[in-house]
Order: C-alpha cells, then sequence, then structure tokens
C-alpha cells in the first residue's frame, strides 16, 4: 500500500499534470516507466516526454506539492535538465566567453520563442517524424502573443530524450552552428585579452590618476586594482573586452536615499602607440567634483603629477 501511494506521488509530480519537477522527479518518473517496458522510441512515448518538457514552461509553475513558483526566480535550470549535454556544454561555454566579451548569447527566450511572454502563452506537439535510435524531430505550434510553428531536435541518451537544437537545420545553420561560432571568436578574444594583462597608468597632462590593474583568471579579464592615486578606489569594477573595445565599470546606487554614490566608467581602444585611449566618467562621494573626458593608460607606466601633495586632481580637492 505504502509503495502504491508513494509512486502515485511521483506520478503526480511528474508529466501527467504539467506542473514543474526537479532533476530527481523526472528520474523517478523515469524509472516507472522502464519498468513498465514502454517503449521509449514510439511517437506516443516521445509526445509524452515533451508534454513533461514544455508543461514546465510558462511565466508561473508549481513544485511537487501544488505551490506557484515564479519563473524568473526559480532555480529550477530547464536547460540542464532538458537538453542534451553536448548541447547544453556548448550552450555553458558560449555564455562564459559571451560574459567576458560583453556580447549577448540571445536576444530571445527559445523555450517560449519569444522576448516576452503572453498570459495564454501555450504549445501543441503538431509532429514527431524522422526518428531514429538516437535522433528525432518534433514540430511545436506556439502561441505567444501570435502563432508560431518551430521544429525542435531530440537525442536519446542517460535512457531518455533531450532536446538537442532548438532550431535544427540540413544545411548546417543550426544553433549548435551559431554556439560552436560563437566559442572559437569567443577563443581568440580571450588570447587577445592576454595581452592587457598588467599595470596600466595614467598618462597626459590633464585628467585622474588613474591606476588599473588587469589579470586573467578562469573566467577571463578581472580587475584586481582600480583607483585613483592617493584619493579614493573603487573594488567591485567589472571588465569586458571585444577584442576591439576594453569597458571598465563600476556603479554603486543607493536604492534606499535614490542616489548614486559612486560611478566609474572607462570605455578604450589600443591606439597605434599601445596605450589605452578612450573616455572616462568618475563620479565618488569623496571627489568634490565629477571627472567627464579623455583619458589615456599606458602599461607598466604611471605619471605621477607634479605638485601631487598639494594638487591632487584637477577634479577633486
Amino acid at each position: 500500500m505504502f509503495f502504491i501511494l508513494a509512486t502515485a506521488l511521483m506520478l503526480n509530480c511528474g508529466n501527467k499534470t504539467g506542473k514543474a519537477v526537479s532533476n530527481t522527479d523526472s528520474l523517478a518518473v523515469d524509472s516507472i516507466v522502464v519498468n513498465t517496458g514502454v517503449d521509449k522510441h514510439s511517437e506516443a512515448y516521445i509526445r509524452q516526454r515533451i508534454d513533461t518538457i514544455y508543461k514546465t514552461v510558462g511565466k508561473s509553475v508549481y513544485d511537487c506539492q501544488g505551490n506557484e513558483v515564479s519563473y524568473i526566480k526559480n532555480p529550477f535550470n530547464r536547460d540542464s535538465a532538458y537538453c542534451s549535454e553536448r548541447y547544453y556544454a556548448l550552450m555553458k561555454e558560449a555564455a562564459q566567453l559571451c560574459n567576458e566579451t560583453g556580447e549577448i548569447l540571445y536576444d530571445y527566450d527559445y523555450w517560449v520563442c519569444g522576448q516576452d511572454w503572453s498570459d495564454d502563452w501555450s504549445y501543441k506537439v503538431a509532429k514527431v517524424y524522422e526518428i531514429t535510435d538516437s535522433t528525432a524531430l518534433v514540430d511545436l505550434n506556439i502561441h505567444n502573443f501570435s502563432d508560431t510553428q518551430t521544429t525542435i531536435a531530440l537525442r536519446f541518451e542517460r535512457n531518455d530524450w533531450y532536446i538537442d537544437d532548438f532550431s535544427p537545420s540540413k544545411d548546417g545553420n543550426d544553433d549548435k552552428n551559431y554556439l560552436r561560432e560563437t566559442i572559437r571568436q569567443g577563443l581568440k578574444v580571450r588570447e587577445k585579452a592576454k595581452s592587457l594583462v598588467g599595470y596600466w597608468g595614467w598618462v597626459g597632462d590633464d585628467g585622474p590618476e588613474l591606476l588599473l590593474r588587469l589579470e586573467m583568471n578562469g573566467k577571463g579579464l578581472e580587475v584586481t586594482e582600480c583607483n585613483i592615486y592617493r584619493l579614493y578606489g573603487f573594488d567591485k569594477t567589472t571588465v569586458s573586452f571585444d577584442g576591439t573595445e576594453l569597458s571598465v565599470d563600476e556603479l554603486e546606487y543607493d536604492e534606499e536615499n535614490e542616489k548614486l554614490n559612486h560611478e566609474f566608467h572607462f570605455s578604450a581602444h589600443l591606439d597605434k602607440n599601445g596605450d589605452l585611449a578612450g573616455d572616462c566618467r568618475i563620479r565618488h562621494q569623496i571627489a568634490s567634483r565629477d571627472y567627464v573626458g579623455p583619458l589615456t593608460l599606458r602599461k607598466g607606466y604611471f605619471k605621477y603629477r607634479d605638485g601631487a601633495k598639494r594638487n591632487l586632481s584637477d577634479y577633486a580637492e
């Protein structure tokens, strides 16, 4: 009797109700199907599998206790749970490289087929075809403000079907190709970024005495030092480099008092002298004045302003 109740509970949290499931829940349901001898390569099973996956998509989902969970705040990772291992690995690597370069990997939600979700978002499995031992194609009708037909490719692994591409194409112009190309370009940019590692110091006759230090870690470039000499520093600075433009940023906003505490933005490129030349915007609560204007940094060099002890900068006294 206990076994029957436990089995019913797991099924209720699986693909029968359309409520969100965790990785563990999904595996539990799949194990039951295996034990009953269901043919997982049949069209009927594949339709049920897609139903299990896509019923978790929407503005709100539910856990196994029936509690509503906001999709945005939901920790459930649909990509890792329902994408093939090779496709998810490509997604993660491409996303990391885009994070380094400041590029956007996807400007839409491939699960809902749009940038936003309509309140009446829905899906319907239109066709399951070209089923082999390891692959299958599924046509879906998606309603998201308007009706759209899309195709997904499936891969059979880990004893079940997983999404292997959201836009399969026989000419190779598919999502996996896009992800591979993004990775190739990202790795080239990462190699260029290595030349930026080191100390960069202010040069010129007018401007803030900025000292910037860049290093490489497992996730690309990072800022380990960013300060205005003898005045103040920024310790939560982020950096991106797309192969041409370097962007260093930090922004601290006091929401309670609705005011900007400090801001740092430096957008630059390597000029013909090998210097980082660009525009800089600095605002800090310690500085008496803001700085907005051109700035040039030279690697391994720092020009101390004459009389720095008396006149630390042109914008802060």
